[in-house]
C-alpha cells in the first residue's frame, strides 16, 4: 500500500480512539488488563 506522508499525517490528526465494546464484566476487565498475545495474553495486576 502506498500512502503519502501527508495522507498519513492527516489520518493520524483526525483519528479518535473508539469507545470500548465492553464496559463492564469479565470482557471489560480482560480488555483492560490482558497482556499481548506474544506474552501469553494473561491478566496483569500491576
Amino acid at each position: 500500500v502506498q500512502v503519502s506522508d501527508e495522507e498519513l499525517a492527516e489520518r493520524k490528526k483526525n483519528w479518535t480512539k473508539p469507545e470500548p465494546r465492553f464496559k463492564s464484566g469479565w470482557m471489560a476487565r480482560y480488555a483492560a488488563l490482558a497482556t499481548s498475545a506474544d506474552t501469553g495474553a494473561v491478566l496483569k495486576y500491576e
